[in-house]
């Protein structure tokens, strides 16, 4: 047997062969038999190497794409998923976190599948998703453009929550988060002493007055005031930003919305934004009792402002100062933001509520006008007193 592998001898000097002409070899019988044979050999060959290439474009069509792609779409389940998955997601958790935890439960195929549809939702919407922290409720195989969309979904986030409801004054916030999560209001104070650590901006110098952005809020056993009250911030910027208001306006913009949010019944904003803009405009002096029952802690359901409260010599009293007291007075939600920024059209430079159960509120250019207006709420609230007086007797009555 030739050993495949052995070295190869030297062969034997042969005798030079005498040159032939094709010719000549065409015609050689011995030649013809040769040539035919190798014809054989080749013709097996090709047959056997179309075979194999054959076999390889069969296997080659289904890798095309990987081969001749740079990229490739993500492994994912086709969805819609069943029975129910419990997904904790911490505090702080970066998206491919939150990608690895999903795929660990079996919520979703792949990291990638799930980082594709957070993009997809970025490009969509402009702006990337915002996920709290908490458990979700969510199914095993779905698909990570509906695993999004259910953790996108409060229904699904398996959470306690506190709600801080628009206007809210600093103090009235922190007994509102306290008495929901049992988290000192003393820790409140303390992480507002430190506006640094919340991510404040330096426009606010310092006050979060106004930066305490009405929402719901979850909350697990270990959140801290300092979580909290970050979190309410950023919101806050984050719906600043969705408005186009840059950090330089902020300020401004939150001021005059806190006023709005004070003053004016939901479908008044508008008006009441563009009566502060034309008195601020004619250098007068905005005459706000909002303003006043802020600077001395009173609501409007208190007793009405004392002659000596609204003498008080504050930046913050409009009755007494022009201009805009030094920032907010309250936290105003998104619509009294859009309607500072963008004020009902008109010339109004009054207004007065002339209805305090309806809310009607009506407007003036002149002085003269808004006085006569003054006059029907006066009417409106003697009525209002008569009334309540005699249901008091009546329930006395009865008792």
């Amino acid at each position: 047997m030739t050993d495949l592998f052995s070295q190869p001898q030297p062969r034997a000097p042969q005798a030079p062969q005498p040159e032939r002409s094709r010719a000549a070899s065409r015609n050689n019988p011995a030649a013809r038999r040769r040539r035919k044979q190798r014809r054989t050999r080749l013709a097996i060959v090709l047959v056997a190497s179309l075979a194999v290439v054959g076999g390889a474009g069969y296997f080659l069509a289904g890798r095309l794409p990987d081969m001749f792609t740079t990229e490739k779409a993500p492994v994912d389940f086709a969805g819609p998923g069943t029975g129910e998955v419990l997904v904790k997601v911490p505090r702080g958790a970066s998206s491919s976190a939150i990608g690895s935890a999903l795929v660990e439960a079996g919520v979703v195929k792949s990291q990638d599948a799930f980082a594709d549809a957070l993009s997809a939702h970025a490009n969509a919407q402009g702006k990337a998703a915002v996920l709290n922290y908490g458990t979700y409720s969510l199914k095993e195989g779905m698909t990570a453009k509906d695993a999004l969309a259910a953790m996108l979904d409060r229904k699904n986030l398996k959470q306690d929550g506190v709600t801080v409801i628009e206007g809210r004054w600093v103090s009235e916030t922190f007994e509102r988060l306290s008495s929901v999560t049992g988290i000192p209001v003393a820790d409140f104070e303390k992480a507002a002493k430190k506006p640094e650590d919340l991510g404040l901006p330096e426009v606010a110098k310092g006050e979060i007055e106004g930066w305490l952005a009405p929402a719901t809020y979850p909350f697990e056993s270990d959140t801290t005031a300092v979580d909290l009250l970050s979190t309410m911030i950023a919101k806050q910027k984050t719906v600043l930003d969705d408005l186009g208001i840059g950090m330089a306006d902020a300020q401004k913009v939150l001021t005059i919305a806190s006023i709005v949010e004070a003053e004016a019944p939901a479908k008044e904003r508008g008006k009441i934004a563009r009566v502060i803009e034309n008195r601020l405009d004619q250098g007068w002096k905005l005459d706000m009792d909002s303003t006043v029952n802020f600077l001395v802690g009173k609501r409007p359901s208190d007793m009405g402002l004392t002659k000596a409260e609204l003498a008080t010599d504050s930046p913050y009293n409009t009755r007494r100062f022009a201009g805009l007291p030094p920032g907010p007075i309250g936290s105003p939600g998104k619509a009294a933001i859009e309607a500072a920024l963008d004020p009902t059209p008109g010339d109004w430079m009054f207004f007065v509520t002339v209805n305090g159960e309806t809310g009607e509120t009506k407007y003036s250019t002149t002085n003269t006008q808004h006085n006569l207006y003054k006059a029907e709420f006066q009417a409106w609230q003697k009525d209002y007193n008569e009334r309540m007086a005699k249901k008091d007797q009546e329930k006395e009555g009865s008792e």
